[in-house]
């Protein structure tokens, strides 16, 4: 229920005395934790205005009684958590209200809050990059109830959060307590094997407002920064989110932050620093992944890089990205006796599918998948051989072995892989934030054709990358060729041939199994498998037009087909991203199983088996298209190439394309 005004002011004057309170107590512990004021980056003071209202509000609720203070240790109440593991809360909203989101940029995160809520029947109205008095103003036109600040680095206008009738909501991805802009990177540098997110009332010290609601969840995956931030903390911040407005919908109040209290475990730490993101090769190579992981994918990690060019040895300071620990010690130590010269920690080894090996302590090695030259903005993040200077570096091809069971992963770097279950091959292609270049698309077909030719499976799982399905073309890559309209031809055409076939997979039934977001390219290529499975926490963004592009990989034969002309038109048009269970309903993709990505892959299994009943008439009936279907597909893939070349000559989508890579 809704709280009333005099409610309300009471509320808000009582916060007013306690936040005057608790200033003390808390400037104490900061004291103790982390040196003089002078080292803070700002002091405490309160959020509500000193005018004459004000002052006679606690006046008035300062003539009423207060209990006099207990020399008893103090009790505390518990924080409001959320448990991470429930189920996501209903769909209906309790009580639709009018939301505003100020955001760096509509990201990941940004986009699952804005669906579940909408979801729900909220109305949220997004505004991206606002900045200073902009949001003031973009918050004054929309009037909304709340405001929310899903991923938000800017400080927020004091005029905006001073309004205890409108609260200001900060999603911070932390626990409580924790303080400071490179929460998740401390987190995963130092090992944390717990983490999570707190939604907070904007304040006048960053991250340190009343707690709304929080939810930590175990650290228990080697994850890259942008793979935690994409799938616990998105998942604990919906969670915490719905938890926060529901609270506020009930007027029950945020819980003051204290460092006295038991649960409060974070502390301010400073923002991570070049030399904290330098990594150490003499250590265990492990110890570097870590490192690089910490930082990935922004800022990324510093190290320097040597390379033998031409017989000289040559080395540089790189940006480092894409971790993978290599598991075979004999391997790495063949490869350093090889070398003409001493290796030492540091040294490039080896290259595989542009990633590099490179040397570190205890005879280990790790490898890099991605550099870049600099971490300035105008500096390309691309695939390490396309960074390194051209040098005398072995290439190391993969080393045939006998199929992994379902579940598994090399032991190495290896972006393309298969496993094997019952007569089911799974197709794995894990490519980084699900790009996907000419290079790696020819990689990938060429895996379909071997799968198609095989007569020891009956189904094909398409499985992706565990972060990402996919997202179509390669940009990055793109932007650093010669000419970017003839890679973007080649790319695009690449990516159609991985279409295509599927398609040819006329014997077997296939399956498009989502563990991530997919965009553009990447849904479209999802919706050429005969079913097309996600979780509920999938996020498709089924368009292309904000890169300035018609598409191709059939879209406009594999889309209608699904959902009909109309709505086709209106998911490429209409540039909103879309939920699984949406996608579902309107016949997009087949079904949702489960709420993550360990609950689809545990499932995937008996739901194979399932589908295996019904496969005769699902090859009978592909079968006898067959026949057809080349012609119909042909037909498409010219229109739509026709498009795209057109779209490739374009300066729109040049200047698009640019924007987005050099973010």
């Amino acid at each position: 229920m809704m709280i009333g005004n005099a409610a309300m002011i009471k509320r808000a004057a009582w916060r007013s005395i306690l936040h005057l309170q608790r200033t003390t107590a808390r400037a104490a512990v900061t004291l103790s934790q982390h040196g003089s004021p002078s080292q803070q980056t700002s002091q405490k003071v309160s959020k509500y205005p000193s005018g004459q209202r004000s002052q006679q509000l606690l006046r008035q609720v300062s003539q009423q009684p207060l209990q006099q203070v207990s020399q008893q240790p103090q009790v505390f109440s518990s924080l409001p958590w959320v448990d991470f593991a429930a189920p996501d809360p209903a769909k209906m909203a309790g009580n639709p209200r009018k939301i505003t989101f100020l955001c760096d940029s509509f990201n990941g995160l940004s986009q699952r809050l804005y669906l579940e809520l909408t979801s729900r029947g909220h109305h949220v109205t997004v505004h991206e990059d606002a900045r200073g008095e902009e949001m003031t103003r973009a918050v004054e036109a929309d009037r909304p109830d709340l405001v929310l600040c899903p991923f938000q680095t800017r400080r927020v206008p004091a005029g905006l959060y001073n309004n205890p009738a409108r609260p200001v909501l900060i999603v911070h991805p932390g626990i409580p307590g924790d303080r400071g802009p490179s929460s998740i990177d401390w987190a995963l540098k130092g090992g944390a094997t717990e983490w999570g997110v707190t939604v907070l009332q904007a304040d006048d010290e960053m991250d340190a407002g009343d707690i709304w609601a929080t939810c930590k969840f175990p650290v228990n995956r080697k994850a890259a920064k942008s793979s935690l931030y994409s799938k616990e903390v998105t998942q604990a911040a919906v969670l915490s989110v719905l938890k926060a407005i529901d609270a506020w919908d009930q007027g029950v109040p945020p819980t003051p932050l204290d460092y006295g209290h038991p649960e409060v475990c974070g502390d301010l730490k400073r923002k991570l620093t070049a030399a904290d993101r330098q990594v150490d090769w003499a250590q265990a190579a492990e110890d570097v992944a870590r490192a690089v992981r910490a930082c990935d994918s922004q800022p990324g990690a510093l190290g320097g890089l040597r390379v033998a060019v031409q017989g000289q040895l040559q080395e540089r300071e790189f940006v480092l990205f894409g971790a993978c620990v290599e598991g075979d010690p004999d391997m790495v130590r063949g490869l350093k006796k090889e070398q003409a010269y001493d290796v030492i920690p540091g040294d490039v080894v080896g290259r595989r599918n542009g990633a590099v090996l490179v040397a570190c302590g205890e005879d280990s090695a790790v490898w890099i998948s991605h550099l870049k030259a600099s971490p300035k903005k105008t500096s390309l993040k691309l695939p390490a051989t396309s960074v390194l200077p051209s040098g005398d570096v072995t290439p190391l091809p993969i080393t045939p072995c006998g199929p992994l069971p379902y579940g598994a992963r090399p032991k190495t770097f290896q972006d393309v892989w298969t496993t094997r279950q019952d007569g089911v091959c799974f197709v794995h292609f894990d490519f980084y934030n699900g790009a996907m270049s000419t290079d790696q698309c020819k990689r990938l077909e060429h895996i379909l054709w071997g799968v198609e030719r095989d007569p020891g499976c009956s189904m094909v799982v398409l499985m992706g990358g565990y972060n990402f399905f996919s997202n179509g073309i390669h940009l990055n890559v793109i932007e650093n060729s010669e000419c970017a309209a003839t890679e973007s031809w080649a790319n695009i055409t690449a990516i159609d041939d991985v279409v295509k076939a599927i398609f040819r997979m006329r014997s077997k039934v296939t399956v498009a199994a989502l563990q991530g977001n997919a965009g553009a390219g990447g849904v479209m290529m999802a919706l050429a498998a005969d079913q097309v499975w996600s979780h509920a926490g999938v996020v498709l963004n089924p368009h292309y037009r904000k890169m300035a592009l018609f598409g191709s990989e059939y879209w406009t034969y594999s889309l209608p087909r699904r959902v009909g002309s109309p709505a086709a038109e209106e998911l490429t048009n209409g540039l909103q991203p879309l939920l699984a269970t949406e996608a579902r309903d309107k016949g997009m993709i087949d079904d949702v199983i489960g709420h993550n990505a360990e609950e689809l892959n545990a499932q995937i299994p008996l739901k194979c088996e399932r589908l295996k009943a019904n496969s005769r008439e699902i090859l009978r009936e592909k079968q006898s298209e067959t026949t057809s279907l080349w012609s119909t597909l042909e037909e498409h893939r010219h229109a739509e190439l026709a498009r795209m070349r057109k779209c490739f000559h374009d300066q729109e989508y040049h200047t698009r394309r640019r924007k987005f890579v050099y973010h």
